[in-house]
């Protein structure tokens, strides 16, 4: 598996399409290039799953008891929504109207690869978080990169 980086910017259709940039595609492994899943994300965003990351996805999920409310409400709210999509013959995505809605995305969306998949911001949205994040950038990396930080 490839990892995926970069910030691309794309313009949608009046049909919900965007074309997947060359330079993004590229770096898909050959076997998650055609059949993706697209649902939201932890953020204001929607994330596109390459279909073998997102069938994983399910299978960690699904590996916690359902006997407990939080993990049967994370799978629920996971997996609503989602959608299946492909890649046309000429490399693009239409998005599901109502996730389209839902993520605010109108004429121009920011693709961010995101290790094994790939975030979908509306442009403005994007653009607004990232100004905000970038301001906390050094007291992020300080909790993150301590070896006693969240992440350790």
């Amino acid at each position: 598996m490839g990892l995926l980086y970069g910030e691309y910017t794309c313009r949608v259709d009046d049909k919900g399409r965007f074309q997947m940039p060359t330079a993004l595609y590229q770096q898909l492994a050959d076997d998650h290039r055609s059949a993706f899943v697209v649902a939201r994300g932890l953020d204001p965003c929607l994330v596109l799953y390459p279909a073998p990351i997102w069938e994983a996805e399910l299978q960690r999920i699904y590996t916690r008891s359902q006997y407990h409310e939080a993990n049967r409400t994370f799978a629920r709210l996971f997996q609503s929504g989602a959608a299946p999509v492909a890649l046309d013959g000429q490399q693009r995505i239409n998005l599901p109207k109502a996730l389209q809605q839902e993520a605010g995305i109108v004429k121009e969306l920011v693709l961010i690869g995101a290790l094994d998949r790939i975030e979908c911001w509306a442009a403005e949205r994007y653009r607004s978080w990232l100004d905000e994040s970038l301001r906390r950038l050094p007291a992020l990396a300080e909790a993150v990169m301590q070896p006693e930080g969240p992440a350790a």
